[in-house]
């Protein structure tokens, strides 16, 4: 199958690389769901995040051995499992395993994990994408869980101005 990913990165699917809104209304609810120490995804599931849902993932740690095994994935980021990037040695990434490429080093550093990321598709054009993975604990202590959230937008291909400076 092979989508156009235009259609998923329009101005109402996403907000702007510059935008962090859904990023920090995932980070705001992760933190009021913390007890003790990390929230669990239970916890993190009665929060209401509207349309964020579609941009949202949630990978099992323990299960995830070569590629993450997804407990949870938003019907507009499991779409991003068709779209692949260009890259010098391996052609064969998808731009969802790349945005969810951080769930072992969120839970490494045991806090939010931030990426802004210039991601060139194999058809040529660039995206601008912005990513946040937190830890989850089904307990509270051990991270078990990684949820995150992803937004983006193209590259604009504006010509470079000359500015006078006086």
């Amino acid at each position: 199958m092979s989508i156009d990913i235009a259609d998923l990165f329009d101005g109402s699917a996403a907000a702007p690389t510059a935008d962090r809104r859904i990023t920090n209304r995932l980070m705001e609810s992760w933190a009021r769901a913390d007890r003790d120490r990390f929230p669990s995804w239970a916890s993190l599931q009665n929060h209401d995040l509207g349309d964020d849902w579609n941009w949202i993932f949630v990978v099992d740690l323990a299960r995830s051995v070569g590629f993450p095994c997804f407990t949870f994935l938003g019907d507009k980021l499991a779409k991003l499992s068709d779209v692949y990037l260009s890259g010098s040695e391996d052609w064969t990434v998808s731009l969802l395993e790349k945005v969810t490429n951080d769930v072992f080093d969120a839970a490494a550093v045991e806090g939010p994990l931030d990426r802004d990321d210039v991601l060139t598709l194999c058809d040529g054009r660039r995206l601008l994408v912005r990513a946040v993975t937190l830890p989850l604990a089904d307990d509270g202590q051990i991270i078990s869980h990684a949820i995150g959230a992803v937004n983006g937008r193209f590259a604009t291909n504006a010509k470079a101005r000359l500015v006078a400076i006086k």
